[in-house]
């Protein structure tokens, strides 16, 4: 009896939203293990029209809000061959163009801004209604070398995969 009201509950947390929570996470590999992480703190903007079309999106996380799940891996890629807290303290994006593919998707040009070096990036995102919230999710990969993040390792991967999920 106590675990099926255990059940219902989380249905019902699950059904009326309580469950949704907005994350930038990301994924390398390092000596062949995959290595997965989050930035604590980002905020995420996006702008839709009167028919509720994306027409613009940005982001700004704060880089020293990055957790991998060791301590001492994080204070090491804050230091200036990863990301250099010190002098960047944050990644920026900002959509320069939007083009719509279908009802719910999204191809996003953007400039990304990451230890100072700005890139042109086109990445894939999705809007879905979810309750009374826009629902934006988007994964896509980029080139930790065109930042200068993490030098020239043979051990670690060039590819950085991210996933975002927003809800606003």
């Amino acid at each position: 009896m106590k675990t099926r009201l255990i059940f219902i509950c989380f249905i019902c947390l699950s059904a009326f939203g309580f469950g949704q929570k907005s994350s930038v996470d990301f994924e390398i590999k390092n000596v062949g293990i995959t290595v997965d992480g989050y930035f604590n703190t980002f905020t995420i903007d996006a702008d839709f029209d009167a028919n509720f079309e994306l027409k613009n999106l940005s982001g700004k996380i704060t880089t020293s809000s990055i957790k991998t799940g060791i301590d001492s891996r994080d204070e090491h890629l804050l230091e200036e061959d990863y990301f250099d807290v010190e002098n960047h303290k944050y990644i920026i994006l900002k959509s320069t163009t939007i083009t719509k593919k279908t009802i719910t998707a999204y191809n996003v040009k953007a400039s990304l801004t990451i230890k100072g070096k700005t890139k042109t990036v086109t990445i894939p995102v999705t809007v879905e209604k979810v309750g009374d919230k826009q629902k934006i999710t988007s994964n896509f990969e980029i080139n930790r070398q065109n930042y200068d993040v993490g030098g020239g390792s043979f051990v670690m991967s060039k590819t950085v995969k991210i996933n975002v999920i927003y809800y606003q």
